[in-house]
């Protein structure tokens, strides 16, 4: 692989990217890794330059829908962009809130015992507990919430994944928290499984979700039609558990989904429904 930086004054840096892998020149534009030329390695980076200015008006077109779609995110809170003094995040644990002070540290306020309450799922709206994030004006408050949203991934998304590969009959290998920029998470050739620490942000039907699907992998490691007929079992089971459990993110979802006239598979409505948050 070959690549070469082609800078544009509206657009900025696009990578002209030449591979043995590539059929026929393509154009690729990403929220996170921005915008991509992909070359045969039989053409030139000439070609792809051109190619790009032949497409340059669909880029600007996509990149501006992207910018829509993101601040719709953040308002939603499907998104985090700025984090400053009165920020508020919230993950399947915790209600995060970042306050500006004299000295760095975090507060934690328990706010249910589920153990006296009997809960037994989780939800973005009712925390476990609040979180106050004193910061001074030389913090790196990206730096702190991802290691915050680290210390509450590694907590719960193993416990889940084994309770998952019991309830199912699966077996893995290592399970490794990692902040990835593209993809929420991953299963090697070797059943090791790899867990995005954003995955702590979403709902709890969608999070189980991306669990279900690495392990589905572990049987096929492909997306035949074979894999997705075990993990539409798979994620329909689990929404009708939550949903049991009293769960009123899974009861939306399902209604949603069953309103659709069956237009999606319950795997693939849920993957729409995961596209529509960000990676911080």
């Amino acid at each position: 692989m070959k690549e070469k930086i082609l800078r544009d004054d509206q657009i900025g840096e696009v990578v002209l990217r030449k591979s043995t892998r590539s059929r026929r020149l393509s154009v690729r534009v990403h929220p996170v890794r921005g915008v991509s030329v992909s070359i045969p390695w039989f053409m030139s980076e000439l070609d792809g330059a051109r190619f790009f200015q032949s497409k340059r008006d669909w880029v600007l077109r996509a990149i501006d829908r992207q910018r829509q779609k993101a601040v719709v995110a953040e308002e939603t809170g499907r998104a985090i962009s700025g984090l400053g003094n009165g920020s508020v995040i919230h993950t399947l644990l915790s209600e995060v809130t970042f306050r500006e002070d004299t000295k760095p540290g975090v507060e934690v306020i328990p706010v249910e015992d589920v153990r006296a309450t009997r809960r037994t799922y989780l939800n973005l709206a009712r925390p476990l507990f609040r979180k106050i994030v004193h910061f001074t004006p030389d913090t790196d408050l990206r730096k702190t919430l991802v290691e915050l949203l680290r210390g509450e991934a590694k907590t719960l998304l193993p416990t889940k994944l084994r309770y998952f590969a019991e309830r199912y009959g699966f077996t893995y290998g290592r399970v490794t928290i990692k902040h990835n920029s593209s993809n929420w998470g991953s299963c090697s050739s070797k059943g090791n499984i790899n867990l995005n620490l954003n995955l702590v942000r979403l709902p709890e039907p969608l999070c189980d979700y991306v669990l279900l699907h690495e392990l589905c992998h572990l049987h096929n490691p492909n997306h035949s039609a074979r894999f997705h007929r075990e993990l539409e079992k798979r994620v329909m089971d689990n929404l009708d558990r939550l949903s049991r459990l009293g769960d009123p993110s899974s009861d939306q979802l399902l209604a949603d989904f069953r309103s659709g006239g069956g237009s999606f598979r319950i795997d693939e409505y849920l993957s729409r429904q995961i596209a529509r948050y960000r990676i911080f």
